[in-house]
């Protein structure tokens, strides 16, 4: 099961190593009704869960958008109300930047081996 998602499980360790976040991130795959993938920040510690029916490409794309989320995460986003004001703040130009960073990894590591 895990040769399945080797690039997947790759990347995890890719974004690990070269893209840290400020605190450990744990990633899980699990059923998600009506999300692809989401992140938060619990004490110390950020959570990513990506649906487990996703197939490993989208998988990946998934991954990547959500550890731009940790690696961007700001006060704000602890103190948002509503959903819409979260969405708001947690997709600004810092986490811009943070996809940016980490999609330039990702691109660096795996388009020269045509692993997608």
């Amino acid at each position: 099961m895990a040769a399945r998602f080797r690039y997947y499980n790759a990347l995890l360790r890719m974004l690990k190593a070269e893209c840290p976040a400020a605190f450990p991130v744990s990633v899980r795959r699990v059923k998600l009704a009506k999300l692809e993938g989401r992140c938060w920040k619990q004490g110390k510690k950020f959570h990513i869960q990506i649906d487990k029916s996703l197939d490993e490409s989208r998988s990946m794309d998934v991954l990547i958008h959500e550890w731009a989320h940790a690696r961007a995460w700001n006060h704000r986003l602890d103190e948002a109300k509503t959903d819409e004001a979260f969405n708001k703040l947690a997709h600004d130009a810092a986490w811009g930047v943070a996809y940016a960073e980490i999609y330039s990894h990702y691109e660096k590591q795996f388009t020269h081996t045509a692993v997608i």
